[in-house]
């Protein structure tokens, strides 16, 4: 009986461990809307992953950050640290193009 006490106690502990450390990933909540040229509709991301780095169908414009988070606007694609256009604060909107865009939470 105490053998079937201990295994059932750790079996509880694994469970619980396991709940506790897979976290989801943190998103923005919001959206956050772009043009590009030659399209009359914007684009939308909506609830963007932290960190994660977002390409543009082309090089685009008119952002707006409905989100909750920081958004980083880099000039080219995939996020290159040396090429930062511009910083855009929750509800800020602006005329910078712009081919990748971040999100970070402060």
């Amino acid at each position: 009986m105490k053998n079937l006490r201990k295994a059932l106690a750790a079996a509880v502990a694994a469970a619980a461990l396991c709940t506790v450390s897979a976290t989801p990933a943190q998103a923005a909540r919001g959206s956050f809307v772009y043009y590009v040229d030659g399209w009359w509709q914007g684009f939308e991301l909506n609830d963007p992953e932290d960190g994660r780095c977002y390409n543009t169908q082309a090089e685009a414009n008119r952002p707006t950050n409905h989100t909750d988070r920081l958004a980083v606007l880099y000039r080219g694609a995939d996020c290159q640290d040396g090429a930062v256009v511009a910083f855009f604060e929750p509800g800020q909107n602006g005329v910078d193009h712009f081919g990748s865009v971040k999100f970070l939470a402060r």
